[in-house]
């Protein structure tokens, strides 16, 4: 399944871009222009303009008017209507700023691109492989909150069945 989000859910296209979605995301994207990309590239446009989804919905779109206010409730909402799975792998997910793949790389690799207490700490690493993106990616602390949004948007995504 492939995503097109409109500009105001940068929040959102990162989250689906870690579950391993294809996710293209303009902060600047104009209606017409997501009506068309959506219609042409046989993606779900994800909105929360009340205008822009009925316009979709005119034009038989598949679309979903994104209606929770947190990342959890936008994340249980994509869960319940498109089938989401609210789950990592890393082999699957995708740079959340920019979509492209990621590249397991060493230590070795990055050294002065990754804090050194992280190169000590850590043992797996990875790097964009988008050559103007680059960023790079471990498993550190912050992933205990990676977890815990994903564990209460599956526990609301239970919910709604």
């Amino acid at each position: 399944m492939r995503f097109l989000v409109d500009g105001m859910l940068g929040g959102l296209a990162r989250w689906l871009r870690i579950l391993g979605y294809e996710v293209r995301y303009d902060a600047s994207g104009k209606d017409n222009d997501l009506l068309t990309i959506a219609g042409e590239e046989n993606m779900v446009l994800l909105t929360r303009d009340e205008e822009l989804y009925q316009r979709a919905v005119a034009k038989k779109i598949v679309s979903a008017l994104v209606v929770g206010e947190t990342e959890e409730e936008r994340l249980a909402q994509m869960s319940s209507t498109f089938g989401v799975r609210l789950e990592t792998n890393v082999e699957e997910t995708r740079c959340p700023e920019c979509g492209s793949s990621l590249m397991q790389k060493s230590r070795s690799d990055l050294a002065g691109e990754v804090p050194k207490e992280s190169l000590k700490l850590y043992n797996q690493f990875w790097k964009c492989s988008n050559q103007n993106c680059g960023k790079v990616y471990w498993v550190g602390s912050h992933w205990k909150n990676i977890r815990r949004t994903l564990e209460e948007a599956t526990r609301l995504a239970r919910l709604k069945q």
